[in-house]
């Protein structure tokens, strides 16, 4: 039988282990798919996921049944990776950072997929178009999900999402040439 999430969370608010369990088997690897493209880092993106269902486990009596879940859980989740990236700038400097992307790449990775060609890209947009335009194009999200889930005005999400588009243009632009 395929409970829904709010047939899942009411279970867990009145102490079913067994509705946790099947609801994090449910979006773990959803969560934890955002969290390597937005970090980039597969251990920090488990330990970020970690984070995000304990976050979840604490919070879910503060969940409203009349908000959808997904937007609820990506939402920490986006909150997670920004901490991630506060802890980020405070242990590395901005010039460490620099040298790391514009470092030269082995000729082993002259040889790289397509799909690490887009990730190389999505590195280097601003931190802000980069994950809207992964909660957009690989998470599935609307806009108007996205201005709720990051606390930003529409028009500003519509804006960085067209700007991440055409400047992703032009960089795969560059590396197919």
């Amino acid at each position: 039988m395929e409970y829904s999430d709010f047939d899942l969370i009411n279970g867990i608010k009145n102490g079913d282990k067994d509705a946790l369990s099947l609801l994090i088997r449910r979006w773990y690897p959803k969560v934890y798919s955002y969290c390597c493209k937005v970090t980039e880092n597969e251990q920090d993106s488990y330990d970020i996921t970690q984070d995000v269902f304990i976050s979840v486990m604490q919070n879910i009596d503060r969940f409203h049944i009349w908000n959808k879940f997904s937007s609820w859980i990506f939402t920490i989740a986006h909150n997670k990776c920004m901490d991630y990236f506060r802890l980020q700038k405070k242990t590395r400097s901005v010039q460490a950072l620099e040298t790391e992307l514009h470092a030269p790449q082995p000729a082993l990775e002259e040889q790289i997929a397509v799909s690490d060609t887009l990730e190389r890209a999505l590195l280097r947009l601003p931190e802000t178009q980069r994950d809207t335009i992964i909660l957009h194009c690989c998470q599935q999200f609307t806009c108007k999900e996205i201005a709720r889930m990051t606390n930003t005005p529409l028009p500003t999400v519509k804006s960085r999402l067209v700007a991440a588009k055409k400047t992703l243009s032009k960089l795969l632009w560059e590396d197919f040439r």
